[in-house]
């Protein structure tokens, strides 16, 4: 199976080379894959790719996305100092 580009899916430690990120929760057992890649292009500018592993269909991936941004956004605002200097 090929993605979008027609190039043959890697193991995810290939074409992420050495970066790293926390382990999974003991006893838990990946089955599936979203990630945002920030990548430093040819040019020598900044992008980003989307990658997603098999089975994972789009109503499943735009439930994960609008779940996180509503987190991220709650701990935003949390983080955010709302005194008044005027008071």
């Amino acid at each position: 199976m090929s993605d979008e580009d027609g190039v043959e899916p890697q193991p995810i430690e290939r074409v992420l080379g050495g970066l790293a990120i926390p382990n999974l929760p003991e006893g838990t057992t990946p089955i599936g894959f979203l990630g945002f890649i920030k990548l430093r292009e040819a040019d020598g500018g900044v992008g980003w790719s989307l990658r997603t592993t098999s089975g994972l269909d789009d109503e499943e991936v735009l439930g994960l996305l609008v779940g996180y941004v509503h987190h991220a956004t709650v701990e935003a605002a949390n983080s955010w100092d709302d005194t008044d200097p005027t008071k």
